[in-house]
């Protein structure tokens, strides 16, 4: 059953739990949950996530909990770019919302395990960390309720899949060698598992766009 609290007391309690794990597991680079505002939380009708926030750093000029408004795709100055929005993980994003007709700020995005590392193989306690984000966000989009659910990497595969109920999901060809993303459909809405934007930037390239097609059927409206 869904979370019948309010925004405020739904969200104090995700940051309590968060901070507490953060401490207990000894994590040193900083977290963030949202890429997107608190409202997102209540009704958002499409869900992006990606597996856990990336860098070497800890950025104290990124929120952790969420935006106070606006995106993080769109507001803020990511590495390897002089502005904000101009990392192309960024611009990758912005143009995928784009395709759907979203405003990114509208968009319930994040990340399911909000711990910072280097990379996801660099992360300690991956397993705890992972089975903690998965109880996370079984709860964020039950609350939230998605029509659609966007995975980032092949890693959130199989823990999108375990909160959603277990859609089977079929492969589909993106066109960039042996790489495929994967759909399927969950009770109420749909699942789209992407590769890493960030290694594989298929959204606005000619050939892959048959698969963005075949991904979002007549949500996609890019030809």
């Amino acid at each position: 059953m869904a979370d019948r609290s309010t925004n405020s007391q739904f969200c104090l309690g995700l940051q309590t739990r968060i901070e507490a794990v953060y401490r207990e597991s000894g994590y040193r680079l900083g977290w963030r949950l949202l890429c997107s505002p608190p409202s997102v939380l209540d009704g958002a009708s499409v869900a992006f996530i990606g597996l856990n926030p990336g860098g070497a750093i800890r950025r104290n000029d990124h929120g952790e909990l969420a935006m106070s408004r606006g995106s993080a795709y769109v507001d803020e100055v990511w590495d390897r770019a002089s502005a904000a929005g101009e990392n192309p993980l960024q611009k990758q994003i912005r143009a995928l919302f784009f395709g759907l007709s979203l405003v990114p700020e509208d968009v319930l995005a994040g990340n399911l395990v909000p711990f910072r590392s280097p990379s996801w193989a660099s992360l300690e306690n991956k397993d705890s960390a992972l089975l903690f984000g998965e109880q996370l966000w079984r709860e964020i989009l039950d609350r939230s309720g998605p029509e659609l659910v966007i995975g980032m990497g092949r890693e959130l595969a199989d823990p999108l899949r375990r909160i959603l109920g277990s859609p089977e999901l079929s492969k589909v060809d993106v066109n960039w060698g042996r790489v495929k993303a994967l759909k399927g459909r969950f009770p109420g809405g749909q699942l789209v598992v992407l590769p890493h934007l960030s290694r594989f930037s298929i959204v606005g390239r000619h050939q892959s766009a048959a698969a963005m097609r075949a991904l979002f059927g007549d949500r996609w409206n890019v030809a």
